[in-house]
């Protein structure tokens, strides 16, 4: 299954640790209750890396159903978050429309097609029902929070707002407008994109719903966002008018690029744009409009900037051994060749991690004498599966220190 070159190698395989299915404490305490600790230490096959939160770009993708995360800084995908229980017994997706982080560090994710907001926490694991049909939700698209209210988009023309779960208060707007997203200001004050058809704008609310002026037209705008390089300024991505348009809050349209049919968008660290459509999500020059790069593939939709629980992440060495770490090729589709040396003999692990922290492979573990060392990793979990594309963490631990690199893995 795999090839392992080293000198004087001594190798151990076990299975692949279990998945994510709630938080490190409840995880620790069920292991706790079934006796699989020993010395009051997690069995290896269950052992999961520290987690820490940390910033991500969250994206639904509406015909895997699947949540991903996105390198905030240059939108490289990280691998998935939220996937649609397979039972349907929890929570059904079927068309996510926009992932947002809520008040109490909570992940919200509204569904068009279910016509319900679920709750999942930063390592993706499902809580609860915040709003469905039961409080007459119906094909419902972008939300948003103003301090602890959730607000509810909705094809049915208006926006909802609940004051707590299955908690519905009132309509905030219902004018005749079909709004598609809604962004709330600092000062409480909202922009909502309009798609009733006649009359599809970018339009600004005052803190009690009414309408106070109608920024620009455009065809069938979607997801509203603040730009990070333009004080005061906001972006528009349009499906119909195939445009990103960079505003201003009085109207005024600083720039605008063509991107063919667009939902989402959001403007990366590096100064470019992520841009979605439903082939996918796009690094696009921002001067240019052209694509730099496309990050992934699917019916991809809003983007959101959200904490989630990441586990490995690159490091340097420490305290500073001599030891080097070489891996290549990086991405990689078949073989992934990783090399190092050790200066020192003692225990050495070399083990591959998800973003999410949970152990997939093990590729070296027990006494190693000096020298160079050559791994190699075919994609595979230690059961022999084939993992799924994304962003993976190799954690090399020997006398010299430790080290985290990252792998991108593509089929």
């Amino acid at each position: 299954m795999k090839k392992i070159l080293s000198i004087s190698c001594i190798v151990c395989l076990c299975g692949v640790a279990w998945a994510s299915s709630g938080t490190l404490d409840e995880q620790r305490a069920r292991i706790e209750e079934t006796g699989e600790y020993e010395n009051n230490v997690p069995s290896r096959a269950h052992r999961v890396k520290s987690i820490r939160l940390d910033q991500v770009l969250l994206i639904p993708e509406s015909t895997g159903d699947v949540v991903g995360m996105y390198d905030p800084y240059d939108g490289t995908y990280l691998g998935d978050i939220i996937v649609d229980d397979p039972t349907g017994t929890l929570y059904n997706l079927q068309t996510p429309i926009n992932a947002i982080p809520g008040p109490d560090g909570n992940i919200y994710l509204s569904d068009q097609i279910s016509d319900a907001v679920f709750v999942f926490d930063t390592s993706g694991t499902f809580l609860y029902t915040y709003a469905d049909t039961t409080d007459g939700l119906d094909n419902i698209r972008g939300i948003d929070f103003r301090d602890d209210h959730l607000f509810v988009t909705s094809g049915d023309d208006y926006v909802a707002e609940f004051d707590g779960p299955h908690s519905l208060i009132r309509y905030f707007i219902q004018d005749g407008s079909d709004p598609f997203d809604i962004l709330f200001l600092d000062d409480g004050r909202s922009l909502l994109s309009d798609i009733q058809g006649s009359t599809d704008n970018i339009r600004l609310y005052d803190t009690s719903g009414t309408l106070l002026y109608e920024l620009f037209p455009v065809d069938f705008p979607e997801q509203i966002q603040v730009d990070s390089t333009l004080p005061g300024g906001f972006l528009n991505n349009s499906f119909s008018a195939n445009q990103i348009t960079d505003f201003e809050l009085d109207g005024t349209i600083i720039n605008t690029l063509y991107f063919d049919s667009g939902r989402g968008v959001y403007r990366l660290g590096n100064g470019n744009l992520l841009a979605t459509n439903g082939d996918g999500v796009f690094e696009i020059d921002p001067g240019t409009g052209s694509i730099i790069e496309q990050e992934n593939t699917g019916s991809a939709r809003f983007i959101e900037l959200c904490s989630a629980a990441v586990g490995v992440q690159e490091s340097e060495y420490k305290p500073g051994g001599t030891t080097s770490l070489h891996m290549k090729p990086n991405p990689f589709a078949r073989l992934i060749k990783i090399s190092f040396g050790i200066s020192k003999a003692g225990q050495v692990e070399a083990v591959i991690y998800s973003v999410l922290g949970v152990q997939v492979a093990v590729l070296l573990e027990g006494l190693q004498s000096t020298g160079n060392y050559t791994l190699t990793w075919d994609g595979k979990d230690d059961d022999g599966r084939i993992v799924n594309e994304g962003v993976y963490f190799l954690r090399l631990t020997t006398p010299d220190g430790k080290m985290s690199k990252k792998i991108t893995f593509v089929k």
